[in-house]
């Protein structure tokens, strides 16, 4: 088996957390705090990022990230547009779950807080 090295080309799946993301100059806007995506429908929606400038997290969609591999996340904007995209606000999820005290019947119970790992 064959290692991986830093420069080559991995699945969305593969991005870890604390992984550079570049802008299109090449500066490293900061790193991935979060991946989002469906893996149960393999879809990938885009990267939370924590800037480098700042101190706050933004969304890069997936249609502005051009290269993945095991070394950075490339985006197709420049840094002084990602230092302006809006901040990343969290969507609350719900899952179909047994609710009720006495009485149990189906409903919507809302997920956890957050997913992300400490840092």
């Amino acid at each position: 088996m064959s290692e991986t090295q830093p420069e080559d080309a991995v699945a969305w799946r593969a991005i870890t957390y604390g992984t550079p993301v570049l802008s299109a100059d090449g500066q490293q806007a900061g790193v991935v705090r979060e991946v989002l995506g469906s893996d149960a429908e393999d879809i990938f929606h885009g990267i939370r990022l924590q800037l480098n400038h700042g101190r706050r997290d933004v969304m890069v969609p997936a249609a502005s990230i051009t290269a993945i591999t095991a070394g950075h996340v490339q985006s197709d904007r420049s840094l002084a547009e990602l230092e302006a995209l809006p901040p990343y606000a969290e969507e609350s999820t719900y899952h179909l779950a047994s609710v009720g005290w006495l009485r149990k019947h189906l409903g919507w119970r809302q997920d956890s807080q957050g997913d992300e790992e400490p840092g």
